[in-house]
């Protein structure tokens, strides 16, 4: 049987990497945090080394072998901050808020938008134009004057004149005026 034969490369590791071993664990460690993935950093190192085509340019082995090591070790803490998706335990699902609106916010919306139906056909007819295609079919002014046949300048006007009575007509103090009889409102009023 013959002898193994030493490559060159493998005598190049034995003679200038491998006897700063334990130089290259110590420093793994100190970048991982544990003495198995360091471990396995080295040993990841050791075995690039001999895929390496250059291996005899390299002109400090030990300095190279700690760059590699230390890129790994970044690579690794790259990889690990990666988030997994874990399920929530059960007593923590019960404490979360539900964001559904509850029946009184649905029915308040409701009357909410009512009330806001009712303003916009209470608008006059030019004013309420102007608003519904303008803020609702969200067209251009020089659209909607153009095709209206009125200035542009006329046009914001009337739209200016349909948000000043719309507002008017949601401000809660004015539905309060609503419910009054009419001679009470008067005295309100003036």
């Amino acid at each position: 049987m013959t002898p193994p034969q030493v490559r060159p490369i493998d005598r190049w590791f034995i003679d200038e990497v491998l006897p700063r071993e334990r130089s290259y664990l110590d420093y793994a460690r100190r970048l991982v945090r544990s003495d198995d993935e360091a471990g396995d950093v080295v040993q990841e190192v050791y075995a690039k080394l001999f895929t390496l085509d250059g291996w005899t340019a390299i002109a400090n082995p030990p300095g190279y072998v700690m760059r590699m090591i230390h890129n790994l070790a970044i690579e690794r803490v790259r990889q690990a901050r990666v988030v997994t998706m874990q399920p929530l335990p059960a007593p923590i699902l019960f404490e979360i808020a539900d964001d559904t609106p509850d029946s009184f916010r649905i029915v308040a919306a409701q009357t909410q938008m009512v009330r806001v139906q009712q303003a916009i056909a209470a608008l006059p007819e030019r004013c309420r134009v102007a608003l519904v295609r303008r803020r609702f079919a969200e067209e251009t002014p020089r659209e909607i004057a153009s095709d209206l046949g009125i200035s542009v300048s006329t046009f914001e006007k009337r739209l200016a004149r349909a948000v000043e009575l719309l507002t008017h007509a949601l401000t809660p103090q004015n539905r309060c005026l609503e419910e009054q009889p009419a001679d009470e409102r008067e005295k309100v009023l003036f």
